[in-house]
């Protein structure tokens, strides 16, 4: 025991310092040995079982998978351990951003605070459509609405005469409009020359014109809150470069069709299509809608009927209708408008 007391002694002199320096030596931390494990994280995931007991589906599986992070980003967020402790695996800082106040505001704890943000709306977002019935965890706040963007950039300067904004826009905006209503997104047409020279187009919001995209080359903007409606309406937009590009103008049926909706809009359309272009408009036939009076159908009138000769008794003179009288073959009602001409002819000279 005494040689135990004394090698204590000893090793309490020898951490000392012995010039008389103020600083002391720092002592290295004695961890006591244990036999259980480091700790485990997803040990503390609430309502999730860490051992997978029963065979399950590729889907089951994934799904699995999304809640069990979701879990686990809802603890980070929730303990404010947003930071990673291991140094390795930091990315390297970016330039330093101050607001008006003059605070920073891309920090380290910011940048991995909404990184875990936007990653765990994501998984929610993505949990809602696969797992039926699902519900957010506890405390959870959506987020603001995240918009997919792209652009799509349009040859203007390598196909000078082409009118690439008109056939987008459409007569009154209507093919945009179309655009928009097919594929679920918001198409705008940015850049150099979508807005005449005197006027101006800076509103707020999520489609906000910024004053350094409008410098830039021309292109589509498009914007929606989901890939797919992006990706729809992409595809739309490029058809109708390529129709325009590749297509000549007498037989660009989008532009035809456009320019009949113009007229048709302004109250100028006139729908001669299908009629011979040598004959003049009051030449033409009106033969539709014209039912004959003497036969019944359809083409012509009854003064030009072929059938009304056949039926229509001709005129006879007095003479003869007398002499066919005396045979029985005159018309009795010929006969008598006959006589009574005749009457009014001998009352007048009276």
């Amino acid at each position: 025991m005494m040689a135990q007391a004394g090698d204590h002694e000893h090793i309490k002199h020898s951490v000392e310092p012995s010039d008389g320096c103020s600083t002391p030596i720092a002592k290295p931390s004695k961890r006591r040995k244990t036999r259980w494990g480091p700790e485990n994280g997803a040990l503390g995931l609430s309502n999730l079982t860490t051992a997978i007991t029963a065979p399950m589906t590729s889907e089951q599986i994934d799904a699995y998978v999304m809640q069990v992070r979701i879990e686990e980003i809802t603890q980070k967020l929730r303990f404010d351990h947003v930071v990673p402790a291991d140094v390795d695996r930091r990315s390297s800082s970016p330039p330093p951003r101050y607001d008006a106040s003059g605070k920073r505001v891309n920090t380290r704890y910011r940048r991995c605070r909404q990184r875990l943000e936007d990653e765990l709306h994501s998984l929610v977002r993505l949990a809602a459509h696969a797992i039926p019935n699902y519900r957010a965890p506890q405390g959870y706040v959506r987020g603001p609405r995240r918009l997919f963007t792209d652009r799509v950039y349009i040859p203007a300067k390598d196909f000078p005469e082409v009118n690439f904004i008109g056939q987008l826009l459409g007569p009154r905006g209507r093919s945009i409009t179309d655009m928009n209503a097919q594929s679920g997104a918001t198409v705008a047409i940015r850049g150099k020359g979508s807005v005449k020279e005197g006027r101006c187009r800076v509103r707020d919001g999520p489609a906000r014109i910024d004053t350094n995209d409008q410098e830039g080359p021309l292109h589509c903007l498009i914007m929606a809150d989901t890939q797919d409606k992006v990706d729809k309406a992409k595809a739309l937009v490029q058809a109708a470069i390529e129709t325009a590009v590749t297509t000549p103008e007498p037989k660009n049926e989008r532009k035809r069709q456009q320019l009949r909706d113009l007229a048709v809009a302004n109250g100028t359309f006139r729908d001669d299509e299908g009629r011979c272009g040598i004959a003049r408009a009051w030449e033409r036939p009106m033969s539709t809608g014209v039912i004959c009076d003497v036969c019944n159908n359809g083409g012509h009138i009854a003064r030009d009927c072929p059938e009304r000769k056949a039926k229509e008794v001709p005129r006879r003179s007095t003479l003869q209708l007398q002499t066919n009288a005396g045979q029985g073959t005159a018309d009795a009602v010929d006969l008598a408008c006959s006589q009574f001409l005749s009457e009014l002819r001998v009352n007048m000279r009276i």
